[in-house]
Formats: structure tokens, sequence, C-alpha cells
């Protein structure tokens, strides 16, 4: 597996709209080896009852999420942007501006921003399938004794395209077209 050079990627974003709202730094004047995902909207978590269950003889597994509630969201065309409060030991669900559209050949992998974990904060993710279409979402903590502000808008990770040599199986997931979290109970797709 290799990785996506930036020519690379911004032929894609052009061609087949690869990524979708790029902040105006990445969409012209990306750095590294992938591009930088904004804060686009967090949320908390104000109900649980979460659970995952095993597949069996019934068929895939049930599942529930959290209960959310949008704390911010980034304001698209303005030049103020509201500012969070990330609190000590506090979890969030973090949500990108961007939108992805990744085709059969790719593997998004995210990386947090050095500048999260060195003022203590922990953005928990994961690979993202091929197939798979919407903005990602992202568990998000404070390891840190003290406040840290976020505005919403800021770049929290840097996304890597890997290219795949091989057969892959489309993403058909709850999470298709960036769903938070299933709140009702539903059987795993």
């Amino acid at each position: 597996m290799a990785v996506l050079g930036l020519d690379g990627i911004k032929k894609r974003v052009k061609k087949s709209k690869l990524v979708e709202n790029l902040g105006e730094r990445d969409l012209n004047n990306p750095e590294g080896v992938g591009l930088d995902l904004r804060l686009g909207s967090l949320h908390k978590i104000i109900e649980g009852g979460a659970f995952i269950e095993v597949d069996g003889k019934a068929g895939l597994g049930r599942r529930k999420g959290v209960k959310t509630e949008v704390i911010a969201e980034f304001n698209d065309g303005s030049d103020e942007q509201e500012e969070v409060v990330i609190e000590p030991g506090k979890y969030y669900l973090a949500q990108t501006c961007e939108s992805l559209n990744t085709p059969d050949d790719l593997m998004p992998i995210v990386h947090p921003r050095s500048s999260l974990f060195r003022a203590g904060i922990l953005l928990l993710n994961s690979k993202t399938d091929p197939g798979y279409q919407g903005s990602l979402t992202f568990g998000m903590v404070n390891l840190s004794p003290f406040e840290v502000k976020l505005q919403m808008g800021a770049r929290i990770c840097n996304i890597v395209f890997h290219t795949i040599d091989g057969k892959t199986v489309k993403y058909r997931g709850q999470h298709q077209g960036g769903r938070v979290t299933p709140e009702k109970e539903e059987r795993q797709v």
C-alpha cells in the first residue's frame, strides 16, 4: 500500500470530489502528504444506553448509540466563528466541515494534528473504508487538567490517502452520509 501524493489528491478533488468543502488553505496550498480537516460541529452526549450486540443466528447484531446535542457548528461564510471550551476529562463527538467521497482504490487514514495533543486533546479515530461518503466523526477528550479553547473551523486533523492494491468491498454501514450516532435501536448492516 502506497500513499497518494498531493498532486494525485488535488486531481481527484477536482475530478471526482474526493474531498468536498475544503478550507482555502488546503484547497490551494496544502503541505506534507495529506489534507487538513476542520472542526465542523461539536456534540456532547446527553443520554447513554449505547450497546453493540454480537452477530448470531438471527443475523447481524443490534446496536444503539448515545443521544447527542450540538454544542457549536462552523458558520460557513462568516468571518467570525464561535469558540468552544473543551473541559478537562469531558468527552465529545467532533465532526468535520469536509465530506469525503471515497473511491474503491483508496483508504483514508486520519491523524490528529500535533497542536491538539500538545494542548492535552486526544482525538479518537479509525480508518475510513472505500465507498464511504460523508463527513467524518471522531471522539475528542481533554486529558489535561486545564480547559482548552477551540474555534469552530480550526484544523484538527490531517487525512492521508493510502492506495489499495487488490479487491475491496464498499462501506455499507449505518454511518454512511456522516451520521453522528444511531440514537435508536437498529440492526447492523
